[in-house]
């Protein structure tokens, strides 16, 4: 190891790596541990900070078996049909069973509602209060505590190590240790949410800064339709910002919030990204929900993708004959970068507040093609500053960590906003104020390469619906649609 490092990196070693402690990263956790693995759940906050569980309301989609047909439809209109109907279908069979499962482990839910007749609906626990998630996700931890799960808070992840293509490990500091540490594992779960936070108008708590989403695309994940992002907004203003024009309104700048990415890791139905190793679980992931998702359904989704996300890495860990290899030359160049953060000389929350200010101007719910090229332009000047930021304290570590983070993702979000030419579900251009089904009902997918982000565009899998309706356009969540009326000839 290097003779200048600050201090030696703890080495941990693992089957599997969880980042983030949330609904999806706890059930992720619990159900790799329920198979066997050794397994290291880590956050960036101190214990029961707020997080985006936690300050949820409570509701998630419900539904039964004789409901999931129609559950499957409400997603797949609702996102406007770009979802990938191959994980909507495997929502929809799960969602009668993630209650079931909370029940079990001995969380509180209220009775169901159905949205109507024949409908699927909602189901919303029992606890109430500003921070009531942190009820259930308390019962979630008391779950995993006979079983071989070890928590790191205050640990702040920064990088995925990878052997060749494939995952061997991640690296974190420690914040009160002010000390790297190396987590040596075959699997890593990203279930750190979405990036709300790289916006100065958000209703996120502090820490949604996308760390999953930039730390997957830094390893080679695909990350797909990161444009789609769930503002919240005055309904009756979505007209005018849909007004044709270059001019951005001063006006309109000044209402609505982040809230939700739609968009983020691509994985398939079990939550497996495109880099050997690598699985994503909630929001830090994209494909499920399209351009629009309705309310409760991020609930669900992390009670659903964190239980195949955790049990696909369990399940990978157990076929696995051979450790991977951790190279030290990969290992030196991530304790580099860390070095690098603790000798910092750049503060970083002003980079952060400037990061905020010129994705809300450009790349927040009023945004034109010049607007967009504007924030990339701004977000290229910060670049240099951005290299060098860091400090001594836990919160400019912390800090200087997440500028990173968001810069990338700051910049993956405008890459793919220049390529959506359309309004669709909750994302909306004021410049293309109308959805274009002929030429834009594609997934945008961005890639790192040599020089940079890599763009393409592919149809969405339509498995089953496969003649898209027109979209619907608005902020913040969906409520369902009316159910289709079976045919005469359906019975």
């Amino acid at each position: 190891m290097r003779a200048m490092m600050m201090r030696e990196p703890v080495i941990v070693e693992c089957d599997v790596v969880v980042v983030g402690t949330g609904a999806a990263g706890m059930v992720a956790a619990l159900t790799a541990a329920e198979s066997g693995a050794k397994v290291y759940c880590l956050s960036k906050m101190p214990y029961a900070a707020p997080s985006c569980t936690t300050r949820a309301f409570g509701d998630m989609t419900w539904s039964t078996e004789d409901t999931e047909d129609e559950l499957f439809r409400q997603v797949v209109h609702t996102g406007g049909f770009l979802s990938n109907q191959h994980r909507v279908w495997r929502f929809a069979n799960e969602a009668c069973r993630a209650p079931r499962r909370l029940r079990v482990l001995g969380v509180q839910l209220d009775e169901p509602r159905p949205a109507g007749e024949g409908m699927p609906g909602t189901v919303r626990w029992s606890y109430r209060g500003t921070d009531s998630g942190q009820e259930l996700l308390d019962v979630v931890r008391a779950a995993t505590m006979p079983r071989k799960v070890g928590f790191l808070y205050d640990h702040v992840a920064t990088e995925v190590l990878l052997d060749g293509d494939r995952v061997c490990g991640l690296t974190a500091v420690c914040l009160k240790a002010r000390q790297p540490v190396i987590l040596r594992a075959p699997y890593v779960v990203m279930a750190t949410g979405g990036g709300a936070g790289i916006f100065a108008r958000t209703d996120n708590p502090p820490g949604t800064t996308g760390d999953g989403i930039a730390m997957a695309y830094e390893a080679g994940a695909d990350i797909v339709d990161v444009e789609l992002i769930s503002f919240g907004y005055p309904q009756a203003r979505v007209a005018d910002v849909l007004e044709r024009g270059e001019e951005l309104r001063a006006d309109l700048l000044e209402l609505g919030y982040a809230h939700y990415f739609l968009g983020g890791m691509w994985v398939d139905a079990r939550e497996g990204s495109s880099v050997g190793g690598l699985f994503g679980a909630g929001e830090v992931t994209g494909g499920l929900f399209g351009a629009g998702r309705l309310g409760g359904s991020a609930l669900a989704d992390c009670m659903i993708s964190g239980r195949e996300a955790g049990g696909g890495a369990a399940g990978h860990w157990r076929d696995r004959l051979y450790p991977p290899e951790l190279p030290e030359d990969t290992l030196d160049a991530a304790c580099d970068r860390i070095e690098t953060i603790l000798r910092g000389t750049t503060h970083p929350v002003p980079l952060q507040e400037r990061i905020r200010e010129i994705c809300w101007r450009g790349l927040g719910p009023v945004k034109t093609e010049a607007s967009i090229t504007r924030a990339l332009e701004e977000l290229e000047v910060l670049s240099p500053e951005i290299a060098f930021c860091g400090g001594a304290s836990r919160e400019d570590i912390r800090t200087a960590v997440e500028v990173r983070h968001m810069h990338t993702v700051a910049r993956l979000v405008a890459l793919a906003s220049l390529e959506r030419r359309e309004t669709r579900g909750c994302y909306w251009r004021a410049d293309y104020p109308e959805p274009d089904n002929e030429t834009q009902l594609r997934n945008i997918i961005l890639r790192k390469g040599g020089g940079g982000p890599e763009v393409t565009s592919e149809p969405p899998r339509m498995d089953r619906l496969r003649e898209p309706a027109p979209p619907r356009i608005g902020a913040g969540c969906f409520g369902y649609i009316e159910r289709e009326t079976p045919r005469a000839d359906q019975g």
